[in-house]
């Protein structure tokens, strides 16, 4: 029931910007000799988007980012095609080495991406709710992951000028971690044609954020067995 999908994201040129800009950026660095031909490439690829659209045909895999990453790699590679922009050695071997490499950093920064949206939204999930701490708990748990509930909820306390119990703080605790699943969810299933659990589960599998929902998993898991 946490799963929806939001095509705006995938239509929308500004949105695209803000949402994959930097994989896009992380991978034409990665894959091309030098930082003014990323740049270069980076602009004219953003510019089309923005005056053009967003091509929406099949996505590898029913994966946005699969079918984005092909036409990203195909502008470099039109680049590289020019024989004065190909720097003298980068034979097809030592190409097809930048590649791999570029893919690595690509997977990464989409990661992050996925990441930093999902933290975006606890926390304006937070702001719109009067006494919800679900983005400040979890944040604080994150950065002081040794600290007791009772030194944490001090803190929270202290900088929030809520007053917070250590009991209240691992209810608040809880209900974040679930809250910050769910919404991690959501966003994978923007970027997938075909949203299905099976589907959610395997992107979540392919981009190691699947240890983030466990607690939802566990929880269905529960009420399966009860029922």
């Amino acid at each position: 029931r946490f799963i929806s999908t939001h095509l705006s994201a995938l239509t929308s040129p500004s949105r695209f910007v803000l949402r994959y800009g930097s994989a896009v950026k992380a991978y034409l660095r990665a894959l091309l000799p030098t930082q003014h031909d990323a740049e270069e490439v980076e602009q004219d690829f953003l510019l089309r988007i923005l005056e053009k659209g967003i091509p929406v045909g099949d996505r590898s895999n029913g994966r946005y980012r699969h079918y984005l990453i092909a036409i990203v790699r195909n502008a470099a590679l039109r680049y590289l095609s020019n024989r004065s922009r190909r720097p003298q050695g980068l034979t097809e071997p030592a190409l097809l080495s930048l590649q791999s490499k570029a893919e690595q950093h690509w997977h990464q920064e989409w990661r992050s991406c996925v990441l930093q949206r999902t933290w975006q939204a606890l926390k304006d999930h937070e702001a719109a709710n009067p006494g919800n701490l679900f983005h400040t708990v979890l944040l604080n748990v994150v950065q002081n992951s040794i600290a007791s509930s009772e030194e944490l909820a001090e803190q929270i306390s202290m900088a929030s000028g809520q007053s917070l119990t250590a009991e209240a703080f691992r209810k608040q605790l809880s209900r974040a971690r679930r809250m910050f699943a769910q919404l991690l969810i959501t966003e994978v299933a923007r970027t997938i044609r075909d949203v299905t659990p099976e589907h959610i589960s395997d992107e979540l599998q392919e981009l190691d954020l699947l240890r983030y929902v466990q607690s939802i998993r566990q929880d269905c898991t529960k009420r399966e067995q009860r029922i």
